[in-house]
């Protein structure tokens, strides 16, 4: 599924040397409108680089870029941001989770990575929920098999 150009104010352009070594797992906490609304949104300060759900995958921050998404800019630098539509009672749907394999199988080719270990959640970069109820081990072994 090509994703939705849907641009976000909210950036750092390039990434500061960093080279990209990780994908950092959120859940939106909401629906993909959502993610557009907040990101869209200057005052926020916080975007992704994609999010993903409602059958679509959106793309906010050029991969170049460096997002404001995982709560430590050094992390930010080095990584790709990726949302899910869910909340802390609604997993995310199956196409989400399809799409969502189908991404981070082109992101891991694209930068040479291991999913099983350098597809994290954004709670072992800081103390938060996320990404909640998103299965991140359902994700990781979706990539593996398509890699």
């Amino acid at each position: 599924m090509a994703p939705v150009t849907k641009t976000s104010p909210n950036y750092t352009a390039g990434r500061g040397g960093s080279a990209v070594d990780r994908i950092v797992i959120h859940y939106i906490v909401g629906t993909l409108a959502a993610a557009d609304a907040t990101f869209a949104d200057p005052n926020s300060g916080v975007s992704a680089h994609y999010g993903i759900g409602e059958g679509a995958v959106h793309q906010y921050v050029s991969e170049k870029n460096t997002a404001w998404h995982a709560g430590n800019f050094a992390m930010n630098q080095r990584s790709i941001g990726i949302e899910h539509s869910a909340d802390a009672v609604r997993p995310p749907s199956q196409s989400t989770y399809t799409a969502s394999i189908e991404l981070c199988a082109q992101l891991c080719r694209t930068y040479g990575l291991n999913p099983l270990t350098q597809i994290i959640p954004h709670s072992s970069v800081v103390a938060t929920a996320c990404p909640g109820t998103v299965d991140l081990q359902r994700i990781r072994n979706g990539v593996k098999a398509r890699l």
